[in-house]
């Protein structure tokens, strides 16, 4: 388990044939303007590449990095968990390969959750890189990725928190909370949603890292885009379950009410609003418009919840009818068969 805060941050490295980008990703975080308060955990998960010398070339040099190289590949929030295991970091925080960070951003996260007790987890915006190893410091033509203020029902939908985020260490300690290590590539989005449950999330819209993003592809989020969408499914049973078993009746209603201006609208409408939404992203983010799929999925399971079974079938037909829908039809048969009973 964690042993106490000698350090003030522990970085938790995950690295798998990433031999391109550990040696730029450990000199980027002894760049860090508290790396004396700054502890490196690099997990080496059976690399087929040469992370494993690359690492142990800087070990000698710097006590504030530990290392593990397990026997077999394990699952990335696997080795999250195994590394927040031996960290000693009052804040952690997971560092991919291929991201970098301004100088200062360790010291203005940590800062911001000193003066906040209540915040368990913060996160930033980033600036785009199509360069592998590019630092903030080289970017020069900057295009940022603005994330939303936190909003739990957005984040329910999908993960609106960037990958560089920290968090506070009793997250574990007090509250148990860890990754699921079942999952491959949601598990973030999964944890983050825990985290909710207990603290407050906070995002400050100021870009402090650079989230590299492959013109040929090759980042992981274009290599599992099926995982993904079976992991978030997954992810919002569980949570949209909790959030709604935890609200009030007038609580529901408000949600509904706040959907409702857009359930009026045909569902083809719906989507052109939400394709000119998100060609607008001055105007209007598209990380702050809900899917059309989401606003109606959510408000079948509300009006279901408030016990009103023709509503929410007769919004699960109007899906139907424009489109096919798994999940939609899944909750409609549920719904008749409670007519039924």
């Amino acid at each position: 388990m964690l042993s106490g805060n000698k350090y003030l941050v522990s970085a938790i490295i995950s690295t798998y044939n990433s031999e391109e980008f550990i040696r730029g990703k450990i000199d980027d975080l002894l760049n860090q303007t508290l790396v004396e308060k700054l502890e490196i955990i690099i997990i080496n998960s059976n690399s087929s590449q040469n992370e494993d010398m690359i690492v142990k070339g800087y070990l000698s040099k710097f006590d504030n990095i530990k290392y593990i190289r397990t026997l077999e590949r394990e699952t990335i929030y696997k080795a999250w968990n195994r590394g927040i295991q031996i960290a000693s970091g009052k804040y952690i925080t997971n560092s991919n390969t291929d991201d970098r960070l301004k100088k200062d951003a360790f010291e203005i996260l940590a800062g911001y959750l000193d003066e906040n007790e209540n915040i368990g987890l913060i996160y930033t915006d980033q600036i785009i890189s199509h360069i592998p190893n590019q630092t903030f410091d080289q970017l020069d033509k900057k295009q940022i990725i603005k994330f939303p203020e936190y909003n739990h029902l957005y984040q329910l939908e999908r993960c609106i928190i960037g990958s560089q985020p920290m968090w506070r260490a009793d997250i574990h300690l007090v509250h148990n909370i860890w990754f699921d290590e079942s999952f491959e590539v949601c598990g973030d989005h999964d944890f983050q949603l825990k985290v909710a449950r207990q603290y407050e999330i906070k995002h400050i819209s100021v870009p402090l890292g650079v989230f590299y993003k492959s013109l040929t592809k090759s980042n992981k989020e274009y290599q599992n885009l099926s995982i993904n969408k079976v992991e978030v499914k997954k992810i919002q049973e569980k949570h949209i379950e909790f959030f709604l078993e935890n609200l009030r009746e007038d609580e529901l209603q408000k949600i509904y009410n706040k959907f409702h201006k857009f359930l009026v609208l045909p569902l083809p409408v719906l989507y052109i609003l939400k394709w000119l939404f998100s060609s607008h992203k001055k105007i209007y983010p598209k990380y702050f418009f809900h899917s059309p799929f989401f606003i109606y999925f959510f408000s079948i399971l509300i009006q279901k919840k408030l016990g009103n079974i023709d509503k929410a079938s007769s919004i699960a037909k109007r899906v139907l009818r424009y489109r096919k829908s798994e999940r939609i039809n899944e909750e409609y048969e549920k719904l008749k068969r409670s007519y039924n009973d």
